[in-house]
């Protein structure tokens, strides 16, 4: 329990820590209606913030630990499929959308860094 204790402190002062420093980095980008090149911090801060709410519910490892985190990725996969999908028909030839191969890779990125504690709450919940 120390140890669960210990993970959600450390993740929700790199939570509080990445968010504003995110909005911060990505304010300018936004305002001139560009892609944001520091949206990455963003996301690997909420997810931070997840994972402090998590951790209490992850790092006692047993049995229930591991039946959310192997659904979640389960669950993740799908999401992923579907993000790659939608950002094909978005961004293909068809799509209104122009975003370099790095900015596809990071926006896919995000979404996985997202999900995967998203998913991991709601089956924390349910389980």
């Amino acid at each position: 329990m120390k140890k669960a204790r210990e993970n959600q402190i450390t993740y929700f002062f790199l939570g509080i820590v990445m968010v504003p420093l995110s909005i911060y980095i990505n304010y300018p980008y936004i305002s001139r209606d560009e892609f944001p090149e520091g949206i990455m911090t963003f996301f690997l801060g909420t997810s931070s913030l997840m994972m402090a709410y998590l951790s209490p519910h992850l790092f006692p490892k047993d049995e229930r630990s591991k039946e959310i985190i192997g659904r979640s990725m389960s669950a993740n996969y799908i999401v992923l499929f579907g993000t790659i999908t939608i950002l094909f028909l978005l961004t293909g030839s068809l799509g209104q959308f122009v975003l370099t191969a790095t900015q596809v890779l990071t926006v896919l990125f995000c979404i996985m860094i997202t999900t995967i504690p998203l998913i991991m709450i709601a089956y924390s919940k349910v389980i």
